[in-house]
């Protein structure tokens, strides 16, 4: 009933759109004839200066403009500089304007110009970077933070008005290829012009006017005096306690033929290098048959991630980076890129847990201490071609993934041991793609290949005896497909063909286990081919955005127990139809729906029968069940911006159903939680709403932002056989402001209140927690030569009812400037050498109260140059 009741407001919104007016035309070159790109095309009232609707023109030089109804007394105007100005009365009944432009000198009187921090054309947003800047910024991060409408996580993952971007380029390059936190963390600010927001930005020329995009992109503007000659920055230092280090050095130059980037850092004092190296392309995201199957992690020997406070303070590390990252163009559309990135990492963690199991006639309370030492070293790389014009489009990628990864953990409490564990990886990929735009159609052929591998193994030292898991996984994936698109005005109808194919395999070996829990091994394959199709249709007029698709697939699985010599074969037949709809009310305020049911795919890597040990606590039983279950999702999105004003907000709400066929389970065995399932209907459902406003205050000469989240889970799950329906929520609020109440002054201040509520529903037992914390930066510049940054952190955590924490953290950072450009920097990390950090967080039926060891106090002394 709500796919029928979506098709009919999809169907009912085209109605409605329908009846309307259309300008349309062509703007060429007087001399040379060619199409004009760019041009900006104003609707306004005869005689006035009133924009009422623009346009610009595409890269074929047409523009379209949208209206209710045609306009009386109107006239057009055409604008590009180093052109003369056009304009063109509206004649009645006239739809279609073409438009020739002669080329003109533009003369520039001497003014005086005030030029504002953000600046829009059409729907490319500038924000100029020295407007957000202070002499404490050294990265581009460290701005993106400022600019309003922007939000940069602490993963370095970039939003624009609460929406991922698509695309990072610098100089209109894309040498990065979705891992943008290389240059948005060692590109210096000074080095920036501006930074400019392309909005619902398509990156494939050839599906600019057919594909519309939801997401925007980012492209970075160097200062002229940063292009085409090297530049880069230099950073040492050196502290205690104990003997710290810290050292960084960016070289870079990016020409109109040729960009490069290259970096090498180390460090010993809890910065996250790692971080910097993440992949946020939202390819695989988007797509319905995507790239991005990977290989389970059967083992799972890691310390728990820290909450809320920032991870540099527990991190007890020896990192190594080095990075390399090359663009060489072959032509005007034409690129080949290459990146190489090696890590090596060693850290320490110390905690300690106490966990309380909620049962429906009990509660269980374990209580442990981990002191871990991890070990991780990766190469990567890859070599990507591409060529992006408005014709065709191609792209293939070559992507080798190798990872030696150990980890040595010693616990004490209520289950000592000693758990060892070796966690290799490997993996080698080709992505090809091509796409050939002939007129108003276009044609995709697309192959994916993918290899992984993963031998593991575990061993725990227990006083009554040791385990040992061995884990050889291996899995060959392989994803092509072909697509016909056709663009009808307003309609762009195009259907996907594929297959997908999988030869996966697993073989386990488990020892000291008593095998009156199961068997303690397994020897596995898998293998499965999917033929999909995918009809998909996308709708644009006035202002009103509609895209539906409905992916069929037809699965065939195949499983082998060479163990037992036990094969089952069977088919199955997936349907997942998605409807998404926009509409800009205004050229500031959109609104969005989405809904989609999806057929859950399945759980083909849980196919096992034998016990597989994940750690020293954790035992897992797979499943051979081919029944599927689905989810539904209904979501509505709202997007308001008015750079102008310095103003941006969103909001978005997602209801969700899920139902599943089987249930997870846990027992209760000593030393062990034996997790499995229980064939039994399970379902579940989820609220989900968020919100975030950013505002410039001039009378504060700074932004004032708040962006709040509440969910809402109901669902259940068993323990030792006996169902346990719960109910979980979670709300969190989270006001930020930023001043620069003086010139050689500016101070920030944010504060983050989140509660958590858990409630079993049959026995009626309820408990929460509260958690608060406060950041607080005052940044002073008495002059140019020399600046004072001061910070202060406070969290407060209840960790039970009758029991919470404070916990006050302050650091100080002195920094002086030569004449030479060298600046000379001393640090003190945690002034009052606070060393424990504590917090309480759930999940599922499971409460957890951890500490966490923070690092001392640290001194640094440290310079750095730009050069």
């Amino acid at each position: 009933m709500r796919i029928v009741l979506f098709t009919l407001f999809f169907c009912f919104a085209i109605i409605i759109t329908a009846q309307t007016t259309q300008l349309s035309g062509t703007v060429t070159d007087k001399v040379s004839r060619e199409p004009m790109p760019g041009v900006l095309v104003t609707l306004r009232p005869a005689g006035e200066n009133k924009i009422v609707k623009f346009a610009q023109t595409s890269p074929g030089g047409t523009f379209e403009i949208h209206l209710p109804a045609f306009p009386e007394n109107h006239v057009l105007h055409f604008s590009m500089m180093g052109y003369a100005v056009q304009t063109i009365p509206l004649a009645a009944g006239q739809t279609v304007y073409d438009m020739q432009l002669s080329e003109q000198a533009t003369e520039l009187k001497e003014v005086i110009v005030k030029a504002p921090g953000i600046h829009q054309r059409g729907d490319t947003i500038t924000y100029v970077v020295s407007s957000f800047a202070d002499a404490q910024d050294k990265s581009l991060a460290d701005v993106l933070k400022k600019m309003p409408g922007m939000e940069v996580e602490k993963s370095g993952a970039i939003k624009y008005n609460g929406i991922s971007i698509n695309k990072f380029y610098i100089e209109g390059k894309d040498m990065l290829g979705g891992r943008y936190g290389i240059a948005t963390s060692n590109i210096h600010q000074q080095d920036v012009g501006s930074v400019e927001v392309m909005e619902n930005h398509q990156p494939i020329k050839a599906l600019e006017d057919i594909s519309f995009s939801q997401n925007p992109g980012i492209n970075i503007r160097l200062k002229e005096d940063a292009k085409a000659r090297w530049v880069g920055t230099v950073k040492a230092g050196a502290g205690f306690e104990p003997f710290l280090w810290n050292a960084e050095l960016t070289v870079m130059r990016f020409k109109k033929s040729s960009q490069t980037l290259n970096t090498y850092k180390t460090n010993n004092t809890g910065n996250d290098l790692m971080r910097e190296t993440m992949s946020f392309s939202i390819d695989d995201i988007i797509s319905q048959f995507g790239k991005n199957y990977r290989l389970q992690e059967y083992l799972s020997v890691s310390p728990t991630a820290l909450r809320e406070i920032d991870g540099h303070r527990s991190r007890f590390n020896n990192t190594h980076l080095f990075t390399t990252n090359n663009l060489w163009s072959l032509g005007k559309n034409f690129d080949l890129t290459s990146q190489v990135t090696y890590t090596n990492h060693r850290q320490t963690w110390e905690s300690t847990t106490m966990t309380s199991f909620f049962l429906p006639d009990s509660t269980i309370v374990t209580e442990l201490a981990e002191h871990a030492t991890g070990k991780e070293n990766r190469l990567s790389g890859d070599i990507t071609l591409t060529a992006n014009t408005p014709d065709y489009y191609f792209k293939n990628k070559l992507f080798a993934d190798l990872r030696w990864n150990d980890i040595d953990m010693r616990i004490t409490g209520t289950f000592p041991n000693t758990q060892t564990a070796s966690v290799p990886h490997r993996q080698v990929s080709n992505d090809f793609e091509i796409l050939k735009r002939s007129g108003r159609k276009a044609y995709t052929l697309n192959s994916f290949n993918l290899y992984q591998a993963k031998p593991q193994h575990l061993t725990v030292i227990r006083e009554n005896g040791n385990q040992h898991q061995t884990v050889q996984s291996s899995a060959f994936y392989t994803n092509t497909h072909t697509a016909l698109s056709f663009y009808l005005n307003p309609f762009t109808v195009s259907m996907k063909l594929g297959v997908i194919g999988v030869v996966r395999s697993l073989e386990t070996g488990l020892t000291g286990v008593a095998d009156t829990l199961g068997k303690l091994n397994n020897d596995v394959a898998m293998r499965y081919m999917n033929l999909y199709v995918s009809p998909e249709m996308e709708y644009r007029k006035s202002g009103f955005e509609a895209k539906f698709d409905m992916p069929v697939s037809f699965v065939s699985y195949r499983y082998t127990d060479r163990m037992t010599n036990k094969k089952h074969n069977n088919e199955k037949l997936f349907l997942s139809p998605r409807l998404y709809m926009r509409y800009h009310f205004t050229s500031r305020l959109s609104a969005s729906l989405s809904g989609r049911y999806a057929q859950s795919p399945l759980q083909e890597q849980s196919f096992y029968e034998g016990l597989i040990l994940n750690n020293y606590r954790n035992l897992s039983r797979g499943f051979i069940d081919y029944k599927s279950g689905n989810s539904k999702t209904v979501s509505l999105n709202v997007n308001y911006r008015n750079p102008l004003k310095v103003l941006f907000a969103n909001a978005a709400i997602t209801r969700s159903w899920n139902y599943a066929p089987r249930v997870s389970n846990r027992y209760f065995l000593d030393e062990y939680l034996l997790n499995t399932y229980i064939s039994r209907d399970n379902r579940s459902d989820m609220w989900m709403a968020y919100a975030n406003i950013s505002k410039g205050v001039d009378a504060l000469n700074g932004i004032f932002s708040v962006r709040s989240s509440y969910s809402a889970f109901n669902g259940s799950m068993f323990q030792n056989e006996k169902e346990t329906p719960y109910s979980s929520d979670s709300w969190e609020i989270a006001p930020k402001l930023t001043s620069r109440i003086a010139k050689w002054c500016n101070v920030a201040y944010e504060v983050t209140f989140s509660q958590n509520w858990l409630k079993m529903r049959d026995t009626g037992m309820r408990t929460s927690y509260k958690n608060l914390s406060q950041q607080f930066s005052c940044n002073i510049t008495p002059s140019r030569k020399w600046y004072l940054q001061l910070t202060g952190e406070h969290y407060y955590n209840e960790i039970t009812t009758d029991v919470s924490k404070h916990l006050f953290l302050a650091d100080a950072e002195f920094t002086y400037s030569f004449k030479s450009g060298w600046e000379f920097n001393l640090s003190i990390k945690n002034i009052f050498n606070q060393n424990v950090y504590a917090y309480t967080v759930y999940d599922g039926l499971t409460a957890m109260s951890r500490e966490y060891t923070i690092r001392p106090r640290n001194v640094m002394a440290g310079v750095f140059f730009r050069f």
